[in-house]
């Protein structure tokens, strides 16, 4: 650990101490997506990881504004994982990132997932199928796996870790499969994922659920996600506070829903209750 590392997370010893820092430097950690994803991707670089692997082959548009991190007028047109590197390191330079500008795909999943000690899975609900690649690749590999979604301003994060011979995979849980068709799957995902609907949004969300209108996303909700995702990885990685963590694995995430003042550990609504 360097004198400019201490000097970047001074404020941030006090919390963790220099041993678990050390181990969050030297912490591979994997994000697939890179629009929701991207301010987990920064918010994980200000905790002090330093080792990156980011997969998004997509540009910013206009409307990514309302959510996505560096989403700006200035970037519309310009690739998302160039941009949120360039950000990364403006914050900290000494960071080692590989960039995957494909996406997560059959052909570069092995090669994303190598020497990767974490994977944040905030692919888009429309890529299912590489949703899906993603999860089953990483627990074969046992390598633990966060997986993100928002619900206005509100978020669900869980982890799906190999390591608990009690847990379900993601397929298992969900019951998503390749051979499924895309409503199918985004309606098991959704059954997966999410405890409840805010009333603000059911409208919409149905209209979407339906195909017949766009899913709805806003900013808070997207940092709400990148915040939980965040506080997980540490969790599981180590205690940081004076009581034990809270460290559910699937079929149990994390609920968050800020207009209501809700903070709750659920189980998977996939479980029919079980």
């Amino acid at each position: 650990m360097d004198e400019l590392y201490r000097e970047r997370f001074a404020r941030t010893f006090g919390i963790l101490d220099e041993s678990q820092m050390r181990r969050i430097s030297a912490t591979t950690v994997a994000v697939a997506g890179l629009g929701m994803g991207g301010s987990t991707f920064i918010d994980l670089v200000r905790l002090g990881f330093e080792r990156f692997h980011v997969a998004d082959p997509d540009v910013y548009e206009r409307t990514n504004i309302n959510r996505q991190r560096v989403a700006t007028e200035a970037t519309i047109g310009k690739r998302k994982d160039d941009t949120l590197i360039a950000e990364a390191r403006a914050v900290n330079p000494a960071i080692a990132v590989e960039a995957f500008a494909d996406g997560v795909q059959a052909d570069n999943v092995e090669r994303f997932l190598d020497g990767v000690d974490w994977v944040v899975d905030t692919v888009d609900v429309y890529a299912m199928d590489c949703k899906l690649l993603l999860a089953e690749r990483a627990h074969q590999r046992g390598i633990p796996l966060v997986s993100c979604a928002t619900l206005g301003h509100g978020a669900v994060v869980m982890v799906f870790d190999p390591a608990d011979p009690a847990a379900p995979s993601f397929a298992q849980l969900s019951g998503i499969t390749a051979e499924g068709g895309r409503q199918e799957n985004l309606d098991r995902f959704v059954t997966m994922m999410m405890p409840e609907v805010p009333d603000y949004m059911l409208e919409q969300a149905q209209r979407a659920m339906e195909g017949k209108g766009h899913i709805p996303f806003v900013v808070t909700g997207v940092e709400v996600a990148a915040v939980l995702a965040g506080v997980q990885i540490l969790n599981h990685m180590f205690a940081t506070g004076a009581r034990p963590p809270a460290r559910p694995t699937a079929p149990r995430g994390v609920f968050c829903e800020p207009v209501a003042l809700r903070l709750e550990e659920f189980v998977s609504p996939a479980t029919g209750g079980r």
